[in-house]
């Protein structure tokens, strides 16, 4: 079965980014958080008036935002930039580090931070990879790691050797972990020990090379479980979301009239709204204007919304002081 999300779904149409990622719906107000990962920006609109629109955004050319997650007070996000983790206080307008990651000096400028998520216990998992320079060279190597960053800012490596680590999700136990593996075109599943911070048992869950077999590159990026377990995965370059159920089968692909789909989540009113972020098709050309008047061709760097009838997790909030 194959919907079709159309331009009348972007969602705000004022707006209009270059890489746009990390869509997150905050319950307790109402608001839709995003970030445009090279602009350096994370973004917050209130869903009861869209003329509140708020961006952060880093004065540092060379910084980016892999990631944002909620936190204990509604007006501040964690931020997971280039080489560690920051606040955004949308009150004061700032971002601010406050955590470096144990990086050598040599991954300070290879490395930076991509996808993560929240774990049940308020522990941050962050996914780092080749940064964007360095990739545009050398293509991303198998130099990155996922990180598990707790309250209390130890940190440990849960994997290592990764190239994309993308999209994640627990179940509602806590003791199953998916984590995408982008450039393996894999969803693993692992189980997880929270007692003993243990991964084990690591199974290909979904494996899009086989669901999209007359696609070159179907990379699996950001995604979103359901609270009855059915996954909804942003698949890059596809102008898709796969959704399947609990088991791994697909029960449909959304189309999406952008080809770089980048990430997904659920909320709005009756949390069953579906929100899509997207990548603009000239997204590494620096002169190229982003148009967002522009309605023609590819509709990539735009935000969609969609009516889905499920309801999704809510997000899980980082742990640790803000």
């Amino acid at each position: 079965m194959t919907l079709i999300a159309t331009e009348r779904n972007i969602f705000p149409q004022s707006y209009r980014g270059r890489l746009t990622e990390g869509v997150t719906y905050d319950y307790r107000n109402n608001n839709l958080l995003w970030i445009d990962i090279i602009q350096g920006e994370v973004h917050r609109l209130s869903l009861d008036d869209l003329n509140q629109h708020q961006v952060l955004k880093w004065s540092d050319s060379k910084e980016s935002i892999g990631f944002i997650a909620l936190t204990k007070k509604e007006d501040v996000v964690l931020v997971a930039a280039k080489s560690g983790l920051a606040l955004g206080d949308f009150n004061k307008g700032t971002l601010t580090y406050f955590f470096k990651y144990p990086f050598t000096e040599l991954e300070k400028i290879r490395l930076r931070s991509n996808d993560g998520i929240i774990d049940p216990w308020g522990n941050l998992w962050i996914g780092v990879m080749t940064d964007f320079p360095i990739s545009a060279k050398e293509g991303v190597q198998p130099e990155g790691k996922l990180f598990r960053i707790t309250s209390d800012l130890e940190i440990d490596v849960m994997l290592e050797n990764t190239k994309i680590s993308n999209g994640m999700a627990f179940n509602d136990d806590g003791n199953e972990v998916y984590w995408t593996d982008s450039l393996n075109f894999t969803i693993y599943k692992f189980n997880y020990d929270h007692k003993t911070n243990k991964l084990t048992n690591k199974t290909a869950f979904i494996e899009t090379k086989k669901v999209y077999p007359d696609e070159n590159d179907p990379e699996p990026d950001g995604l979103v479980r359901t609270v009855n377990g059915d996954i909804y995965s942003a698949v890059f370059s596809t102008s898709t979301i796969l959704h399947v159920n609990d088991k791994g089968q697909m029960l449909e692909k959304i189309k999406i009239p952008a080809k770089r789909c980048t990430c997904v989540t659920m909320g709005g009113p009756d949390d069953d709204d579906l929100y899509v972020t997207t990548g603009h098709l000239k997204l590494d050309d620096f002169d190229a204007k982003i148009d967002a008047d522009d309605m023609f061709g590819d509709l990539g760097g735009f935000l969609f919304k969609l009516k889905v009838g499920q309801r999704g997790q809510k997000k899980n909030i980082w742990g640790g002081n803000v």
